[in-house]
């Protein structure tokens, strides 16, 4: 038979192709598929016969869609298509491999789909689209890849009564990258499926137990929906209320939630579903395994054990290190960096003999999570050994520290250089690999060597502030610090002075304001001084450019790949007329007020000397905390993220990938056997993505496990609070004292430099946390608030040098706080008290 509805057709795959198979099953398990029927492979091959057809053809595709059905097949298939169209106003007609959604080769995305379906014309040549889609350069070498022989994978199409739906997505019966057994993940958004899983929406995401209880509902943008419109589809806009309006109501969750799990059982394992939603009634229509799934930590492949946090370990205290690490971690930073940070710090502590010992650390949901492993020395040895080792090295720590740029890293960055600048090749790509990981090992060790005695000697002047001039706020200290030039504040400098520059450059000034954002460099490159000023941006990119616009990871670009960045910086000078030279003598000026009242304090001339003597080694050595992260997490992530990219085109031109972009999720070892046997990963890519997205939102634990005293005591002195302060009341949020000053306003929340156009000067910034690259902000913002850091984090360090109010460590400000709430922001007393919304 050339046709066979699902409720009668064979369950084969070599005969309707797998997403037939699927349906098939689903319809005869008595779940709500909508009706369809099945074109076998037999109809193809009939086809192929009859225009005696060449399947190795170059041209096979154009042959196929120029040939005619012969008149028998065309006859059964329109009959079956008009009866199907008796209860649907069209249908849709996708293409069903017998490779396709199968254990191990899904094939998503690698064949064709047609919607809205209605007339006999468009039908008949819907279905050869389908047959033509067969032989895609993408689906052969897809198929060369997972060792399938073209001419050998059957080709049915599927024809089924389109559901013109109101709601739709997907459904993941186990969490496909966090390993959590007990999750159901839905991802939802108006109109037709396509949309969500083609990924150009940003959907409403549920996360559910699986007895139905509701973990965390996450409002997606919902930007768009596809509709059918009077031939095909339609792209519309959704309504402002839309997108402010969750998709899907309880009874709708818990209808999902219950139809998954009975999938689910009678598949045996983790399965993917695709439903629609019309008129409130719930249809399925596709289900497949989740081939990238693990399901728990016993099958943890061994390659990603040393990283990825499983049951067994949360037995033991572990800390979310969010105060380091406030965003979701890319799967290929986790696998690449997380074994050489912490082994590069167990070197350091070593040589170092630091009593508190090193931070071992693993990720969960996306997040870094650490363990404190102590020094196998007694305590009290350890002390007196690091004491001696430490008091030798205050005085020169920021001479040592450009010393060891100059000697050890600068030298494994110039050897990536050249290594970036070769031609790659795939055996090249996976040595590269290898080495990538000793060197962040090697950096890393560095890096320790440079911020421990650091650390050691800011808690040594902390506590002598403390014992000398008990009186005066924690926060004063590191303010009479402000005024410091360090990368940052020097990088900051040179774009106010291009900004200069343009404003008294007419011509130039102009082009720079009428200016589209994301178009400057084409507007400035189209005149003489537009070039010129071009070049100094250039020259400025050249040193000032290795920074991800993401701190600690390889995702987003950098500077020096599109300058455009710095541009809109420049711009933002201009605009808000920011005097940086008066800015930081007034700094200057009112540290030294600061540390002056300090000594008028000190009574004790001989406690005064001892104070300026830590005082005066910890200014020196201040720039360290910025310029370390310049010359090592930023520049040495950054270059390493174009290393990376090259290592990305390759798996491109193998069709293992649709984006170089796509190579941050995925993980070391996947990178590895994809470059070894090209194979495609594209659906491994999409819901990594979506459960990044998902992690970026959601909440996860503080920690694992029970600490003890010594160990609480030791996290919140070192990475802050575990919880949110107790003292918090519906009105009012307790936070860390980091800047002074009491400021009112209204608050945005930012959660990264993608969307600086969208925050004003005046504003209250909130956020996770900040990192260098967002001089826009501080800038133009009266205050700000963050869930992490400290008194020693870079938000604390700018915003003490810029002069705001910052309360940092509150844990809550980015759940709690929203846009236009109207706050006060007390910098002394480190409390945000909400006055309306």
């Amino acid at each position: 038979m050339y046709t066979e509805r699902f409720e009668n057709a064979a369950e084969s795959k070599e005969i309707v192709g797998g997403k037939a198979l699927h349906l098939i099953k689903m319809t005869k398990l008595g779940m709500p598929v909508p009706n369809g029927f099945v074109i076998s492979n037999d109809s193809f091959m009939h086809f192929v016969e009859r225009n005696e057809l060449d399947l190795q053809s170059e041209a096979i595709q154009a042959e196929i869609m120029e040939a005619s059905i012969p008149d028998d097949l065309s006859s059964t298939l329109l009959s079956s298509f008009h009866e199907l169209r008796e209860d649907y106003a069209s249908v849709a007609v996708r293409s069903s491999s017998g490779a396709e959604d199968l254990e191990g080769a899904s094939f998503a995305g690698q064949y064709e789909t047609y919607l809205n379906v209605k007339t006999d014309e468009e039908f008949l040549s819907r279905v050869k689209g389908c047959w033509a889609s067969c032989f895609e350069n993408r689906v052969r070498q897809y198929t060369e890849t997972i060792h399938e022989n073209a001419e050998k994978i059957s080709m049915g199409v599927v024809v089924q009564g389109l559901i013109h739906s109101d709601v739709s997505g997907v459904i993941f019966s186990q969490d496909p990258v966090t390993y959590n057994t007990d999750h159901i993940v839905i991802n939802a958004s108006y109109g037709l499926g396509e949309a969500v899983v083609s990924g150009i929406v940003t959907p409403d995401t549920y996360l559910a137990k699986r007895d139905g209880t509701k973990i965390e509902k996450i409002k997606g943008r919902k930007e768009l929906k596809i509709v059918t419109g009077s031939k095909g589809t339609l792209e519309v806009e959704t309504t402002k209320a839309e997108q402010e309006a969750y998709c899907l109501n309880d009874a709708l969750l818990t209808q999902l939630t219950e139809l998954t799990l009975e999938v689910e059982k009678h598949y045996g394992h983790p399965v993917d579903l695709e439903f629609a939603i019309q008129d409130q009634k719930v249809y399925l229509l596709q289900a497949r395994p989740i081939t990238t799934l693990i399901e728990d930590a016993e099958v943890i492949p061994e390659a990603r054990k040393e990283f990825i946090l499983d049951r067994t370990d949360k037995e033991d205290f572990w800390f979310l290190i969010d105060s380091r690490f406030p965003d979701p971690i890319s799967p290929l930073f986790a696998s690449i960096v997380t074994q050489p940070f912490y082994q590069g710090m167990a070197k350091a502590a070593e040589e170092l003999r630091e009593p508190s010992g090193y931070i071992q650390m693993k990720v969960h949901n996306g997040y870094y999570y650490g363990k404190q492993i102590h020094l196998e020395t007694d305590p009290q040895q350890l002390f007196m050994e690091n004491e001696k080792l430490m008091e030798n090295l205050y005085p020169d720590l920021t001479n040592r520290m450009h010393d060891i740029i100059h000697d050890h890293l600068l030298p494994i960055y110039r050897y990536m250089d050249e290594e970036t600048s070769m031609e790659f090749t795939a055996a090249k790509a996976i040595r590269g690999l290898g080495e990538l990981e000793g060197f962040f090992k090697e950096v890393y060790y560095w890096h320790f060597m440079i911020v421990l005695p650091l650390a050691g000697i800011t808690i040594k002047l902390e506590r002598l502030f403390k014992s000398l001039l008990g009186t005066e706020p924690p926060h004063e200290l590191y303010q009479s610090m402000a005024g410091v030039m360090n990368k940052s504040l020097e990088s900051d400098r040179i774009l106010w002075q291009l900004s200069l520059k343009a404003k008294n450059e007419p011509q130039l000034l102009k082009v720079i304001m009428d200016a589209d954002e994301g178009n400057l460099s084409r507007d400035l490159s189209a005149f003489g001084k537009g070039k010129d000023f071009l070049e100094r941006v250039d020259n400025f990119v050249n040193v000032y450019g290795y920074r991800c616009l993401k701190a600690h990871d390889f995702v987003g670009e950098t500077w020096i790949e599109n300058p455009e960045h710095v541009l809109q910086i420049i711009k933002n000078f201009i605009i808000n007329g920011y005097d940086f030279d008066k800015e930081f003598e007034t700094a200057v000026a009112d540290g030294k007020r600061i540390y002056q009242r300090f000594l008028n304090g000190i009574e004790d001339s001989a406690e005064r000397d001892e104070f300026k003597k830590y005082y005066q080694m910890v200014l020196d050595a201040a720039v360290i905390t910025d310029d370390h992260h310049f010359y090592i997490d930023a520049m040495f992530d950054a270059k390493a993220r174009l290393y990376l990219l090259k290592v990305s085109e390759l798996l491109v031109e193998q069709n293992v990938l649709d984006d170089a972009e796509d190579i941050w999720f995925l993980y070391k070892d996947e990178v590895i056997s994809a470059l070894d046997a090209p194979h495609s990963l594209r659906e491994t890519v999409l819901e990594r993505k979506r459960q990044y997205d998902l992690q970026g939102k959601m909440k996860t634990p503080s920690y694992f496990g029970e600490p003890t005293d010594e160990e609480r005591a030791f996290v919140e002195m070192v990475f802050g609070s575990l919880e949110e302060n107790k003292e918090n009341t519906a009105s009012t949020i307790k936070g860390i004292s980091a800047s002074k000053g009491v400021c009112e306003g209204k608050v945005k929340v930012i959660s990264g430099m993608h969307e600086a156009s969208h925050f004003n000067k005046g504003d209250i910034l909130v956020c996770r946390n900040t990192t260098p690259v967002w001089t826009s902000f501080f800038q133009d913002a009266k205050a700000i608030i963050t869930d992490t850091g400290g008194m020693l984090s870079h938000s604390a360090i700018i915003a003490r040098e810029y002069r705001i109010p910052a309360v940092l460590g509150t844990k809550i400000g980015t759940d709690r706080l929203k846009d236009g709430n109207r706050v006060i922001v007390d910098g002394n007393t480190g409390t945000v008290t909400i006055i309306d919304g």
